[in-house]
């Protein structure tokens, strides 16, 4: 158990891996956060999901900021880097679980190919899975026969207790949504930088597409919603773009640089090492 010592928290802690006879569930624990409380950003092997009973909640994943509010079920989706942002939460109580579907048989290959699908982020009315999240919780903390037993019938309910929420998405697509917290303004600027991804773009450019008072007014509004400055944003897409291809045959390393915007190899690769910790060329060769 990992005690968590933020002194913005009033109490929490967190299981990783707890218990080695089913591997699926990573991580799970719970948290009283007191007003201002920061969580950097991180990624999970599989999917977590994530409950507040209490207070609100901020987050941002893929450039997205969302607010989470009492009774909404927040999902992080393996491999994709999520926190607080820059801005500090509110005070907030919750509880959250991480598993790899996957491995959770039919049910639960069905559910991860649902969510990859459909890609929602926050799912309000879940207040039925709280007792399974808690259920699970109090089973890992609190180590009792045939917990193991326990606590995968308590992931199968889970799952299937989503997967009916999502259910009535169909019939009341406008009870399941996300919250997105973002400005008309600032979602143009974010659909702009991602379809722009081979040069650097202007600041003026951005303002005028926010229709910005400023470019100084347009920086802190997009900084206050996204949570990065605009070229940091616009980097970090730059970068995972080049990620993504560096793998393929026909993009070598200058190749992928100079397709991304970058003057040279030489800054791409320190670029590239300071937002991954590892090199292109190691990336190249299967590293993680």
């Amino acid at each position: 158990m990992k005690v968590f010592r933020d002194p913005r928290l009033v109490s929490g802690y967190v299981y990783e891996h707890p218990t080695a006879d089913l591997p699926e569930l990573t991580h799970c624990g719970e948290a009283l956060c007191g007003t201002g409380h920061h969580l950097s950003p991180h990624t999970h092997s599989g999917f977590e999901f994530m409950f507040v009973s209490r207070g609100r909640a901020r987050w941002l994943a893929a450039g997205k900021t969302v607010l989470q509010r009492p009774g909404d079920l927040y999902i992080a989706y393996p491999g994709v880097r999520h926190g607080t942002g820059r801005q500090r939460n509110p005070e907030n109580q919750q509880v959250w679980l991480g598993v790899e579907l996957e491995g959770m048989g039919a049910t639960g290959r069905a559910l991860a190919g649902r969510l990859w699908r459909d890609r929602p982020v926050l799912i309000s009315g879940c207040e039925n899975l709280e007792p399974a999240l808690r259920g699970i919780v109090r089973q890992v903390v609190s180590p009792r026969p045939r917990r193991t037993e326990v606590i995968t019938v308590w992931i199968r309910t889970l799952i299937a207790l989503l997967q009916q929420r999502l259910d009535q998405e169909a019939t009341s697509p406008t009870d399941v949504r996300a919250q997105v917290l973002l400005s008309p303004g600032v979602q143009r600027v974010l659909s702009y930088l991602e379809k722009n991804l081979e040069r650097r773009v202007p600041l003026a450019d951005l303002a005028a597409i926010a229709t910005a008072r400023s470019k100084p007014q347009f920086c802190a509004r997009f900084k206050r919603e996204v949570g990065d400055s605009p070229a940091a944003y616009h980097l970090r897409l730059r970068l995972e773009g080049a990620r993504s291809v560096l793998r393929q045959p026909s993009f070598d390393i200058l190749t992928t640089a100079l397709h991304y915007g970058f003057s040279s190899s030489q800054h791409f690769s320190t670029q590239f090492r300071r937002a991954f910790g590892i090199t292109p060329g190691e990336w190249q060769k299967g590293g993680r």
